[in-house]
């Protein structure tokens, strides 16, 4: 199986905010990089050996239907992380020692009140076992940024607390081969296709 992670295009959003779990709209334009990005993945979707999930979040959703040419199913746990009382913040306004707290273990500290990264990738890694044994050739996922990173650790057995490191750019591309639990990183945050980003 091929598997294809893409983020979502840029949204429309103030430079330096933590948007998370926020429903925020994208950026005018993208649909020219989601031109170029289906025609880079040149997939027909059929709902049996060529699937796509997707984010239920507008900003993935929206690239979804459109890659997806309305075939692509929605997954709650495809989410980006929730965090909390910073939704909505820019991340120059979050107080320093808050973030350091989150820094000391940034796998299990949610001083936002939000969702850790353990939980995130509990849920992704919960609902990836439920579907990677379908017999599928080509599988994509329109998520988020978060989600790719956290993904991308589990499945190529990095250590969690480092996937921070992982950069997925916006309408990025991650492609990993799988034969059985035999994976192989092939293309990791890909994106010279769009232009505008």
């Amino acid at each position: 199986m091929k598997l294809y992670l893409i983020r979502h295009p840029k949204p429309d959003v103030k430079k330096g905010l933590c948007y998370g779990d926020m429903d925020v709209p994208l950026a005018a334009g993208w649909e020219v990089g989601a031109q170029a990005l289906k025609q880079a993945l040149p997939i027909e979707f059929d709902g049996e050996s060529n699937r796509c999930f997707h984010s239920p979040l507008s900003r993935a959703s929206r690239l979804a239907e459109y890659i997806g040419e309305g075939r692509s199913q929605v997954v709650e746990a495809l989410r980006e992380l929730d965090f909390g009382h910073w939704e909505g913040l820019c991340w120059q306004d979050i107080p320093k020692q808050d973030i350091d707290i989150w820094a000391e273990d940034i796998v299990h500290a949610a001083p936002y009140h939000g969702e850790s990264l353990q939980v995130v990738a509990d849920r992704v890694w919960s609902w990836w076992l439920s579907v990677k044994d379908l017999p599928m050739e080509n599988c994509v996922l329109v998520a988020h940024s978060g989600v790719i990173k956290v993904f991308v650790s589990m499945l190529c057995h990095w250590p969690l607390e480092q996937c921070h490191r992982i950069d997925v750019g916006f309408s990025s591309v991650t492609e990993l081969s799988i034969q059985g639990d035999f994976v192989v990183l092939k293309r990791l945050g890909a994106g010279d296709w769009v232009s505008n980003q």
